[in-house]
């Protein structure tokens, strides 16, 4: 007997892959190929090009002493002065115009929730009173625009499916609610239940963290499918994005600012009456969002059981 796909196990072996270094979205991509094979179950590869900011380093000095600090932009530059600090879930034409040093206030570590195409860089929220107070704040930033070839994968109907579902696997290290959870939810799927290939097409996409395409920056693997396979996703009856599960209940709605923060394609808003996004915890997630927290002991396997149970019930009915 076929031994069932274990969802924690792939987690942990995904969120084990450096992500922070280039070419380990390759060994990510590798990995999913590895298990389909182990499992017999078949596949097609939708390769595409794209480019992605290799961050190279970052150094902030604050009155003469460093602190910590992380790249957050698609370029290379200096940062003088504190006069542009900003929390990272906010945007406008002066983020995108001048340098900035940026936190997540939610999360207590150092958090990349946003990237910009002006030289910035993420510091911790504990940190900003220290930067707030200095008289002198000076960061640099370098950052090398790198060619790459990424991979969406698809398993089931590539012609006619009534369902479509999307995750990503590339993430910001460890990764684990975002988007490990989902791409284990899509990998149980395809492989304990083929019975849904008839009518279902599950689309493990890569580059959906961050590529060159301004302003949106995200989701260019999804658009990259968009394009290649747009009479599949114009004539589908259901369109799901899995993202960021396994830290509470599974959430399925079709709020509209979630669905453009997740699934950033061209045709969105003529398709926002069938399309979903399935997530957890929100609030939770923004804690650890983009960061090292991000681990395998938030996610619970009773909360990907539920997204299990809950995603076979729609595209089942």
């Amino acid at each position: 007997m076929k031994k069932s796909f274990e969802m924690f196990s792939f987690i942990q072996q995904l969120v084990a892959i450096d992500h922070r270094q280039l070419e380990n979205e390759t060994k990510a991509a590798n990995l999913i190929l590895q298990i389909l094979d182990t499992y017999k179950i078949p596949y097609k590869k939708h390769s595409f090009p794209t480019e992605i900011p290799d961050f190279k380093s970052s150094k902030l000095v604050v009155d003469g002493k460093v602190i910590p600090s992380t790249p957050t932009s698609f370029v290379s530059g200096k940062i003088h002065g504190k006069d542009n600090i900003v929390s990272s879930f906010i945007s406008g034409t002066h983020i995108e115009t001048e340098s900035n040093i940026n936190f997540n206030p939610h999360c207590h570590g150092i958090s990349r929730a946003n990237h910009y195409f002006v030289p910035s860089l993420a510091v911790a929220a504990d940190d900003i009173p220290k930067i707030v107070h200095a008289k002198k704040v000076e960061g640099e930033v370098k950052v090398l625009r790198t060619k790459h070839t990424s991979l969406n994968i698809l398993v089931g109907n590539t012609k006619n499916p009534k369902n479509v579902l999307f995750c990503h696997y590339d993430s910001f290290g460890p990764g684990a609610i975002d988007n490990a959870s989902g791409t284990s939810i899509l990998l149980k799927l395809a492989i304990d239940h083929p019975e849904t290939y008839e009518n279902t097409l599950y689309v493990i996409g890569g580059n959906e963290e961050l590529s060159y395409d301004k302003p949106t920056f995200w989701g260019r693997g999804y658009r990259m499918f968009e394009k290649k396979y747009l009479d599949v996703l114009k004539n589908a009856k259901h369109i799901f994005v899995v993202d960021s599960l396994g830290n509470g209940k599974t959430v399925i709605n079709q709020d509209s600012e979630l669905l453009f923060l997740g699934f950033p394609i061209k045709n969105l808003q003529q398709w926002l009456n069938k399309t979903y996004m399935v997530y957890g915890d929100i609030q939770d997630l923004f804690s650890v969002y983009h960061s090292e927290f991000d681990t395998v002991e938030k996610v619970k396997p009773e909360y990907l059981d539920d997204a299990i149970r809950k995603l076979l019930k729609r595209i089942k009915s």
